[in-house]
């Protein structure tokens, strides 16, 4: 009998210890342990942040990488759109993503004192699909953008026109002894006029 106790004391003295590691390591999503052996399904990607002290650092962080990620996955179709739009990360959070945002806790060791850091991973959902969602949101955008320029371009061109108008009846009224006046008023109008348009549509 004292034998067995002996050999099953020396079995359980000899066992790996449990640390905090392994269950950070446990609790882990499968598909950031397939990502680290380069092991993903087809059409997919994680994103990891870089070490924050906040879980909302460390999530917002990962969203802006994944947006950047989409982004250079939609330009693989049309180039133009990379340096002309960005994708917005509430369309990643929305739509990009095969999982929530997984958010893990760890020990970061900073000046020899222990301090939690947080660190984020984003599942991305890059199929033929959202390609098609990325570029027909972009398209839609870029609809969006040039009927306010048109918009803004006929608004001005109203403007101007109704100014000039209003710059002839007054010079006439007042039999020109004003025109220099009524010509720098009509100026600031018009300045003023295409500073707010450019603003607007920029």
């Amino acid at each position: 009998m004292n034998v067995i106790c002996f050999v099953v004391a020396l079995v359980i003295s000899q066992a790996p210890a449990h640390t905090a590691a392994d269950d950070a390591a446990s609790s882990r999503p499968a598909w950031i342990e397939l990502s680290e052996q380069n092991k993903l399904p087809l059409h997919t990607d994680v994103i990891k942040s870089t070490p924050w002290a906040t879980v909302e650092e460390a999530r917002t962080e990962a969203l802006e990488m994944a947006a950047v990620r989409a982004l250079d996955f939609a330009a693989e179709s049309a180039p133009k759109l990379k340096n002309s739009w960005k994708v917005p990360t509430w369309l990643v959070a929305d739509q990009m993503l095969r999982e929530p945002i997984f958010v893990e806790e760890f020990d970061w060791d900073f000046s020899a004192t222990l301090a939690p850091m947080h660190r984020a991973y984003a599942y991305l959902d890059l199929s033929p699909d959202k390609r098609d969602l990325l570029l027909g949101t972009w398209r839609q955008e870029l609809m969006h953008r040039r009927m306010n320029q048109i918009g803004g371009g006929l608004g001005f061109v109203v403007i101007c026109l109704i100014t000039l108008v209003t710059y002839l009846r007054l010079d006439d009224a007042t039999r020109g002894y004003y025109s220099r006046w009524l010509g720098t008023a009509a100026a600031a109008a018009v300045a003023g006029s295409a500073a707010a348009l450019y603003t607007w549509i920029v």
